[in-house]
């Protein structure tokens, strides 16, 4: 009989799971390219607000000065309808100066416009559009409307209705 020997052998090989790591990796670059869309999204709202509130400053401005030059319009108009009552002006400055004021005016009416729609920006850029039209999320999901939205110069009709058509009942 030949004697029992033996001689044992541990081999520990740490086996990389690679697949995780390479799920990993991608996972943390997938977080920083999210990151960084992030900022670029959070830059690009700022710029839009801050342009927002440069266009209405500007827009307020345009209004103002376009409203000056109907009130001056408006007393040229009045000084050489004057003169022309006692007879020193001519008819032909009163016709130029109509056409002045209404040039004028023409030029508010375009100024107040383009103020109306840079607070419209403004609102869209800060998030606050629906919030300050009186717009129910609720409602619009629904399609019926509960409390009629505050829109300027818009007038509420008589009997409002659902602006979604009824549902189709199935057959």
């Amino acid at each position: 009989m030949a004697p029992d020997k033996g001689i044992g052998l541990t081999l520990n090989i740490p086996l990389r799971n690679r697949v995780a790591q390479a799920d990993q990796v991608r996972a943390e670059l997938e977080y920083r390219q999210a990151q960084v869309r992030l900022q670029q999204l959070e830059n690009q709202v700022r710029i839009e607000v801050r342009n927002a509130q440069f266009d209405t400053r500007q827009n307020r401005a345009s209004v103002d000065a376009a409203q000056a030059a109907v009130d001056f319009q408006r007393q040229t108009l009045d000084a050489d309808q004057k003169k022309l009552a006692v007879g020193v002006g001519t008819s032909t400055a009163v016709l130029q100066d109509q056409s002045a004021l209404t040039t004028a005016a023409s030029n508010l009416v375009s100024a107040m416009a383009a103020y109306e729609k840079s607070e419209v920006e403004m609102d869209r850029a800060t998030g606050l559009l629906l919030d300050h039209a009186g717009i129910i999320m609720a409602d619009a999901e629904r399609g019926q409307v509960t409390q009629m939205p505050n829109v300027p110069y818009v007038a509420a009709r008589e009997n409002p209705q659902s602006v979604m058509p009824p549902a189709q009942q199935p057959q």
